[in-house]
């Protein structure tokens, strides 16, 4: 593949971000972003005239633009995922610490960045759905319902009292919590519904398959999670797609798939789940990645809201392309018009090559867009070193947000967003040449979640400062307010 390259350099982004008392150290602590020298492997840029209004991080917003959150007093917090609502609160959601188990935790936030401490527990709304179990709990998914109650899903522990296998198994959790923050108790059990797909097991001496979800939707009569499980055959150690469905009231919807569930195999190797979207006509649209004749590759899967795979899209309702040599992961889906704008990372065939931030397109019928960016994908590698986008958002222009994490350096991973044009170009007005890498405070810090403001004049991402056992302190959440 012809790539043209570009070399960037800025000095003196404007990111700065406050550390808390309970905070630990890390590089930059307390200080502002990096500066980047990079590589940038996309054909075009896009040249802004003089009086375009300038985008970047709002001022206004937290301390620069961005905003320590930590979510409870020493111990960790991370930011998985953001939402919006229509009364104008931002709505982050991932996991609370305690000791060495976890809860899934959504924290409401005003225009500013500053915690509305009318919800939940001074501003923070948990429940520890398993408790006494490890790290497997965690919020990757949240949803604002038009009546203003809250939805969270992920995956939980299947049994924190169980030992052996039984202790490493996993199952899905979805909780709604109504406007003040308190467990909704006509969802569900007591405001918690727990998914159980299938029993996990070893897959070799060191991995362990269980459930697990990432995206979700929320729609007038359903909540429907997007995950996976280990398949059903016992001489098999991979994972399957799944799709399964609730009714408002947190019960099986059986008019769902089959009995609530759909199941798809893509390749007979693992699939990995990652985005999932409703469109304006009902249907859905599912995004992760497989492994498909020894290259990994996204998948997107269309489905009606009854849970039927689209035989019009892609084949039989599954679409997927080889993008790049050896690995194109997607970690979401967007719609731009009718098509789908997708982020994620890769690199070429040789493994020893560090990944790159990637972004592509599929049409809707699903297949691979090749007019967009540079034969059919915008990359974005800043230093030689891994670069990853976590998330995507398509902006009321057209125009594409991807939020992530770049690294300068080895030793750094920092949060990082990229602004494109509609057909992949890097956005000049954002940022350094259309990227903006932003030092959260720790050595592994990355921007995870990503939702338009109700007024849809800005953008708020999410996502964590993340410590190591060298820089001590606490992983924290963290959000972000961009201005478009």
């Amino acid at each position: 593949m012809r790539l043209h390259r570009l070399v960037v350099q800025a000095t003196g982004i404007a990111a700065a971000s406050v550390l808390v008392a309970c905070a630990g150290g890390g590089s930059d602590a307390g200080g502002t972003s990096a500066t980047a020298v990079g590589t940038s492997k996309a054909a075009t840029t896009a040249t802004a005239s003089p009086q375009a209004r300038a985008v970047g991080l709002d001022s206004a917003f937290g301390t620069n633009g961005v905003a320590q959150v930590p979510l409870a007093a020493n111990a960790h917090s991370r930011f998985m995922a953001v939402a919006t609502g229509s009364d104008g609160k931002t709505y982050g959601a991932g996991f609370v610490a305690s000791g060495t188990d976890q809860a899934l935790a959504v924290a409401r936030f005003d225009a500013k960045g500053a915690l509305d401490k009318t919800f939940g527990t001074e501003g923070v709304a948990q429940v520890n759905v398993a408790i006494g179990g490890k790290a497997a709990e965690i919020a990757r998914a949240v949803a604002v319902q038009a009546d203003g109650k809250v939805v969270v899903a992920g995956p939980v522990e299947h049994d924190p009292t169980g030992s052996g296998d039984a202790a490493r198994d996993t199952d899905v959790a979805v909780a709604r919590f109504d406007a003040t923050g308190k467990l909704d108790a006509g969802f569900g059990r007591g405001g918690v519904a727990v998914l159980d797909f299938g029993t996990g097991r070893p897959t070799s001496a060191t991995a362990f398959g269980g459930d697990t979800s990432w995206g979700m939707a929320v729609t007038a009569d359903r909540v429907i999670v997007f995950g996976s499980k280990l398949n059903d055959a016992p001489d098999r150690t991979d994972t399957d797609f799944v799709l399964a469905a609730l009714t408002p009231a947190g019960q099986p919807d059986t008019g769902f798939g089959s009995n609530g569930r759909l199941v798809v195999d893509v390749s007979n190797a693992s699939d990995n789940p990652r985005g999932l979207l409703t469109q304006p006509d009902g249907k859905l649209v599912a995004s992760g990645y497989s492994s498909i004749s020894g290259v990994v590759q996204p998948v997107l899967i269309r489905i009606d809201g009854k849970g039927v795979l689209d035989a019009s899209f892609g084949k039989d309702g599954v679409a997927t392309a080889k993008i790049l040599d050896g690995v194109t992961e997607a970690y979401n889906v967007q719609l731009q018009g009718t098509d789908y704008v997708l982020a994620g990372y890769g690199r070429g065939a040789d493994t020893a090559e560090k990944v790159d931030l990637v972004v592509y397109r599929f049409k809707a019928n699903g297949t691979h867009d090749t007019s967009f960016g540079t034969n059919g994908v915008t990359r974005l590698d800043i230093a030689k070193e891994d670069d990853r986008a976590r998330n995507v958002l398509v902006l009321p222009d057209g125009g594409i947000l991807a939020v992530g994490s770049g690294k300068k350096d080895a030793a750094n991973i920092d949060g990082m967003m990229v602004m494109l044009t509609k057909d992949g170009a890097f956005n000049e007005r954002f940022g350094t040449k259309g990227y903006l890498i932003s030092d959260l405070g720790g050595p592994a810090d990355a921007w995870y979640g990503v939702a338009l403001s109700s007024d849809k004049s800005a953008v708020i991402v999410a996502g964590y400062k993340g410590t190591d056992a060298a820089s001590g302190g606490f992983d924290s959440a963290v959000l972000a307010r961009v201005t478009i």
